[in-house]
């Protein structure tokens, strides 16, 4: 878009593509939409280099940017910039198919489920900047539903009721079949999440081979019919309305962009009509809550963790605030305080 029709308390001035976005106050803005902006102007950069943003903001360039996890120390170390982090829509997941062996059966999907050290992963991976996952839905979220799974020794246990027992290597094994899966991913960075999966659950005796794709053929993988992979681990975007575990789960959705699983049940497309019929709010918070709890007895999936934002800021930034709506649902509060000796 080169000529947006509003921006709110901004005007848009101009598009640099591939570079910035600039806007400017409106000064008239209503006082009943909130007020004009404290902030005269407001530039967008277009920054992809980890190492650029952190030199912008190091130099002043930048006012606040995105940082990875891994950033956020050597941001928190400069006495100018201070690192703020907050809840976001987005959460990854191992999706099994549950069409195929071993994960055909409910007790592998939720033994494997169980197994995860996602505090591990979290501190290991994220250096710390994450929620571990208790079910679909982030705890912040209102219509949450804790979703109990079973402790290391009943997953154990589920695994032995399923005829996977130790050999005296300590593999499982079912006759003369090992418990083994491949699990594909997205090849970028060190794929730590991956690796700390496959050690949890090699502790139990399961293997894991991990195999990584470009995007392309990822998702040409995770969406063909009929499935043939295994497992994969993933990331998805949701929404405050929860639509995304629609698109996921519900039959009348099947074969939409996030539908990885190709797991549909009539009961859970009944659950799916009932959030939609729901005529108070609490019975649509009750709705979210039945579907969270049909899904966590399924096991169609194995939320890791619900993540958060971070971002680094100059400590003269005064006023932001950022939480599940976004990065900027507090924009026109900001303002600048003017730098030393000026």
């Amino acid at each position: 878009a080169t000529a947006p029709v509003g921006n709110g308390p901004f005007r848009f001035v101009r598009r640099d593509a591939g570079r910035r976005w600039v806007f400017e106050r409106v000064a008239e803005f209503p006082e009943a939409l909130g007020g004009a902006a404290r902030i005269r102007r407001l530039v967008i950069a277009v920054v992809d280099e980890a190492t650029t943003k952190f030199a912008g903001l190091a130099s002043g360039d930048l006012h606040v940017a995105g940082i990875s996890p891994a950033m956020a120390d050597l941001v928190r170390r400069d006495p100018a910039l201070r690192v703020v982090d907050y809840p976001v829509t987005f959460s990854t997941l191992l999706v099994f198919n549950a069409a195929r062996p071993p994960f055909d059966d409910v007790r592998l999907r939720r033994a494997v489920d169980a197994l995860i050290d996602r505090q591990r992963v979290i501190d290991v991976a994220l250096s710390g900047f994450g929620v571990p996952a208790d079910g679909a839905v982030p705890a912040s979220h209102p219509w949450h539903q804790v979703a109990p799974r079973p402790g290391p020794a009943e997953a154990d246990s589920l695994l032995d009721a399923a005829g996977w027992i130790r050999d005296a290597s300590g593999v499982r094994r079912r006759g003369d079949t090992r418990l083994r899966f491949t699990l594909l991913s997205v090849g970028s960075g060190d794929n730590a999440v991956e690796q700390l999966i496959q050690a949890d659950l090699r502790e139990h005796g399961i293997e894991v081979e991990i195999r990584q794709l470009e995007l392309g053929a990822f998702l040409a993988t995770a969406r063909q019919s009929p499935r043939t992979f295994d497992a994969l681990y993933t990331g998805v975007s949701g929404d405050l309305s929860l639509s995304h575990l629609a698109s996921m789960f519900e039959g009348r959705l099947a074969g939409g962009a996030l539908d990885y699983a190709g797991f549909h049940r009539p009961a859970l497309d009944s659950l799916f009509q009932a959030t939609r019929a729901a005529h108070s709010a609490a019975d649509q918070a009750a709705a979210w809550r039945a579907v969270q709890t049909a899904l966590a007895g399924e096991t169609p999936v194995s939320w890791i963790y619900h993540a958060r934002g971070v971002q680094g800021i100059t400590r003269r930034l005064e006023a932001v605030r950022m939480d599940l709506r976004g990065e900027m649902a507090t924009v026109r509060e900001w303002w600048l305080r003017p730098a030393s000796g000026s």
